[in-house]
């Protein structure tokens, strides 16, 4: 395709396109959540087995160019085929998220089905099968492991330091089960970050109720990539070490919700919560504020921050801090 640009703000005079046929003036889209929903860039219909697109529409400005945006009805029509109602109503640029409960079984229907095979009947995109715990953990290169009642405190967190683990914080959208993650971070015992990195939600919106929690809007998070592309870098982050974190089963939730939104499946999991591993040591009930626990354990040097980095820094502050307890050095 040969593109001619106008001095013409954000216009271009004439586009030669795939069929010989000329399209002047095509609008320039400068971020491409604010395209029309039914557009696609020829690699994304490509990737669905489109190769016959018609004309272009639109440009979408990026950073190596200005790529070519197409009807996705008009290249259902010039190929004779659908997409799955789930994919056509997915924003922008987007496979459509696996409904939430799409790797739990279904209630059966009327003549034994389950709703997940009926709704994979029905055209829904069906997710990738997500490995089951002890097969994620032999992906990453780690032992399944139980997280128990340590037994001997001062010798759990000895082993603990001396094989060395990662510390696990996320920000997110919100707390339910349609929420994802906008904020990861990952640091190995030692101190060293293994992982930050803010993420594009694929709602590509952030409630002002988390925004109050944590403070990021969504224009905080322009130009951050996405959980595709932060995946890797995290199973990397991870690989052969156990992960902690503050109420852990929250986070690993998050991990998981956030794969499924983008139909990834998921082998970060067997998280083990270094909130419930200080109520037992400490000898402590039920659940603890991070924030509290810092406070009283006499690491906490300024007002919790809730930005990922600083809340996985301050969850290794406080097991460091029960492991000189435990001891005897403090």
């Amino acid at each position: 395709m040969k593109v001619g640009i106008s001095a013409r703000s954000g216009r271009l005079p004439l586009v030669t396109n795939v069929h010989g046929s000329t399209a002047t003036d095509l609008p320039v889209i400068d971020d491409r959540t604010e395209a029309p929903r039914d557009l696609r860039t020829r690699s994304e219909l490509a990737a669905r087995g489109f190769s016959l697109l018609g004309p272009p529409l639109a440009l979408l400005r990026a950073e190596a160019g200005l790529e070519p945006l197409f009807s996705t009805s008009e290249a259902r029509r010039l190929k004779g085929d659908t997409w799955p109602r789930a994919v056509r109503q997915a924003p922008l640029g987007y496979e459509a998220p696996a409904p939430l409960d799409a790797h739990r079984p279904g209630p059966p229907e009327a003549g034994g089905r389950s709703a997940r095979a009926a709704g994979t009947e029905a055209g829904a995109a069906p997710g990738r099968p997500r490995p089951t715990r002890p097969q994620a953990a032999a992906l990453l290169g780690r032992p399944e492991r139980a997280v128990g009642r340590p037994d001997d405190p001062q010798r759990w967190l000895a082993d603990l330091f001396r094989e060395g683990f990662v510390v696990l914080d996320t920000e997110t959208t919100g707390l339910t089960t349609r929420d994802e993650i906008i904020e990861i971070a990952a640091i190995h015992s030692s101190g060293t970050v293994l992982l930050e990195t803010k993420v594009w939600p694929h709602s590509g919106s952030v409630p002002s109720a988390a925004t109050r929690v944590h403070g990021y809007t969504i224009d905080d998070l322009r130009g951050a990539p996405t959980w595709p592309d932060v995946l890797g870098a995290l199973e990397r982050a991870v690989e052969g070490r156990r992960v902690f974190a503050w109420n852990a089963p929250f986070d690993e939730r998050m991990v998981a919700q956030s794969a499924r939104r983008w139909h990834l499946p998921n082998a970060v999991t067997g998280f083990e919560c270094a909130m419930r591993a200080y109520s037992t040591t400490r000898g402590l009930g039920g659940s603890l504020r991070l924030e509290r626990a810092a406070q009283v354990e006499g690491v906490l040097v300024q007002r919790q921050s809730h930005t990922s980095l600083d809340d996985a820094r301050l969850t290794l502050a406080v097991l460091q801090r029960l492991r000189r307890a435990a001891a005897g050095k403090a």
